[in-house]
């Protein structure tokens, strides 16, 4: 994905002049690795689409471990749910692994438009359905699904994120230790 137009084509019902409304509130940007677009702690009501490049939102559990939660790539919209539906600070920070440029929008510029505008209102509502959706999937593999069945859900689903995350911040992701995910690769290539 190259420009906003890209990701926005998708919605075969927005009109040029939403499409120029929806990029007068948006501001591209450019990150570094290790670089936060999140900071854990505060309250920060933007949205971001990713254009190019990766994202990973993690929290610290009680004894001080990085936990993985999400991961973003290029095409998928990047946010906090505690900011964006709560208005409350953050409990994850959400950082770049790879060199990105995301387009940034204030929710709150967001949120003024789609009052304003049905089309932006159809797109505002379809982030909060994709939201749902992932969170309800990503909640089923942990309740329903084994260790093994995550990985293989996730190479089926997600085969690129395997060879752009670090194995230790998807062993997180996945709920399980390095050492695990080492020994599932080793069994899914028969070795």
């Amino acid at each position: 994905m190259k420009t906003l137009k890209d990701y926005f084509d998708q919605f075969p019902f927005l009109k040029p002049e939403d499409f120029d409304a929806i990029e007068a509130i948006g501001e591209c940007k450019k990150y570094l690795p290790g670089e936060l677009f999140i900071h854990s702690g505060r309250t920060q009501r933007k949205l971001g689409i990713l254009l190019e490049g990766l994202t990973r939102a993690y929290a610290i559990n009680d004894k001080g471990e990085e936990i993985s939660m999400k991961f973003r790539k290029e095409g998928e919209a990047v946010a906090c749910h505690d900011s964006i539906f709560y208005n409350k600070a953050s409990r994850q920070d959400i950082e770049f692994l790879e060199p990105s440029t995301i387009v940034v929008f204030d929710y709150n510029a967001i949120e003024k438009l789609a009052q304003q505008n049905a089309a932006v209102k159809k797109i505002q509502d379809f982030f909060f359905e994709q939201f749902v959706v992932r969170l309800q999937e990503r909640l089923e593999t942990f309740l329903l699904y084994s260790a093994q069945e995550r990985y293989q859900w996730l190479i089926d689903t997600d085969p690129e994120l395997i060879q752009r995350v670090q194995q230790k911040q998807l062993a997180t992701f996945l709920g399980i230790t390095p050492v695990s995910l080492s020994r599932l690769r080793s069994k899914l290539r028969g070795g």
